[in-house]
């Protein structure tokens, strides 16, 4: 865990813990009967931290495929990838082998203990370069932001891929530049 990674994970913290977070609302004409870190505009705060958490690392894994994609286009400097240079234009992205949902739905299980919403963090900090084929491969197996039943309780980090037929990445590459979700 960098020191980025401690920060946002504070920050995570935070959130989670805020007085009546999981109450439901007093204004039932307005929210119903939701609670308050169900609501999208909450959630959405949560789920972008905890993709940022594991997009704060210094390196990221990346599929064969996507390695020599990004060698071709002339990306690397140094052997460094910048996080910016993903996206629509050189078709390649950063995806997370569990989905942030996920990651979220199990910290906000263990919303008091500061200890095992850490260890979900560390276990869970993956981020994978993969091109858009192969993101478009696990779109189609219809695992986008769930989990193969089991996958994630078994620590089959990279289950999506395996069911999507996408590569499971053993090779790591430097990153550097903003943080790009």
């Amino acid at each position: 865990m960098n020191e980025l990674q401690k920060n946002i994970y504070k920050i995570i913290v935070s959130i989670i813990q805020t007085d009546s977070i999981l109450k439901n609302f007093k204004d039932t004409n307005s929210y119903g009967e939701n609670r308050v870190i169900d609501n999208s505009a909450i959630r959405y705060g949560i789920l972008n931290y905890v993709a940022k958490y594991s997009l704060a690392k210094n390196e990221y894994l990346i599929t064969t495929q996507c390695y020599e994609h990004i060698k071709k286009l002339g990306l690397l400097r140094q052997g460094k990838l910048l996080r910016g240079s993903k996206g629509t234009k050189h078709k390649f992205t950063f995806e997370h082998p569990i989905p942030s949902n996920i990651i979220a739905d199990h910290i906000i299980e263990n919303i008091a203990d500061k200890g095992r919403i850490k260890m979900i963090l560390q276990e869970t900090d993956l981020v994978t370069a993969i091109t858009y084929s192969e993101n478009n491969l696990i779109n189609k197996s219809g695992f986008i932001k769930e989990m193969p039943p089991g996958s994630y309780e078994n620590k089959d980090m990279f289950a999506r891929y395996k069911m999507s037929g996408v590569e499971i990445p053993s090779k790591k590459i430097e990153v550097y530049g903003a943080l790009k979700r």
